[in-house]
């Protein structure tokens, strides 16, 4: 009888408990990797074709990248940087987000930023909108961006850590 019950539980019990192993993968591969918060984007004037997305990562357990960003709502989407040289404030195109382990990157106007240029038609207040990022390590994600009305401010920075 208990070889009878052995067998059973061999040819029942561990197909269905590898099928359950087998769907915590997913999960298993993101344990650990950079969550993404408050991500939003300021509304836009009829006729104008770029805005941008803005932000907050919280790095995982270890270090990593954001290296890009999509959208179907830009034809093109680039991580940008402001920078201030002699009074003067300059936008330049980056290659890549540094997210250390552990600590929250914010990207907010007048800094780093996900530019979104080429827009088919306004962002609209209210409305949200996809966006695929590309991390180098922990590779891809969806946010939703909420984008928020032309002088309504962004979410409050996190405190640094």
């Amino acid at each position: 009888m208990m070889d009878l019950v052995l067998r059973v539980l061999r040819d029942l019990a561990l197909p269905a408990l590898s099928g359950l192993v087998l769907l915590a993968l997913p999960a298993l591969a993101t344990a650990g990797a950079p969550s993404v918060s408050d991500a939003w984007a300021r509304a836009t004037p009829p006729g104008v074709s770029v805005g941008a997305a803005y932000l907050t990562i919280t790095g995982g357990s270890t270090n990593d990248r954001l290296v890009g960003a999509d959208t179907d709502r830009a034809s093109m989407v680039q991580l940008h940087t402001v920078e201030e040289s002699g009074g003067v404030a300059s936008m330049r195109q980056v290659d890549g987000v540094p997210i250390p382990a552990g600590k929250q990157v914010v990207l907010a106007p007048g800094g780093t930023h996900i530019m979104l240029m080429g827009l088919g038609k306004p962002l609209l207040a209210g409305e949200t909108f996809p966006l695929q990022l590309r991390f180098e390590n922990s590779g891809e994600r969806v946010v939703q961006v909420t984008v928020r009305a032309a002088g309504e401010p962004g979410p409050a920075a996190p405190a640094e850590h």
